[in-house]
């Protein structure tokens, strides 16, 4: 009986330990991603430097800095592509989106 309650406990401690490694993976996952966010809004914006007219790369900075939680900038993104590309679907789903989350006006 008291090996029975020792084994238990111990593979009670490894089911534990096992969720906190995947909890600090998935941890590590998310903080990888944000960094590629960061890292590829950046060359979103280098590129833009020299073409600010692109409104592909104006909607894909303003997914990018939806995706990072950066919503103002989103916002402001959206509406220089969408000046480029006017009538855009994707642009217009996510302007309802970001109206929805209480980020864009309805103007």
């Amino acid at each position: 009986m008291l090996y029975a309650s020792i084994s238990i406990v111990v593979i009670g401690f490894a089911v534990i330990s096992l969720l906190f490694q995947q909890n600090e993976l998935s941890t590590l996952d998310k903080t990888r991603s944000i960094f590629e966010i960061q890292e590829q809004i950046q060359e979103t914006i280098t590129y833009l430097k020299s073409n600010p007219k692109d409104g592909r790369a104006l909607k894909s900075l303003g997914a990018l800095y939806k995706e990072a939680g950066l919503y103002k900038e989103a916002v402001s993104a959206y509406i220089s592509a969408s000046r480029e590309l006017p009538g855009d679907r994707e642009i217009q789903r996510a302007f309802i989106d970001l109206r929805a989350r209480g980020h864009a006006s309805s103007n």
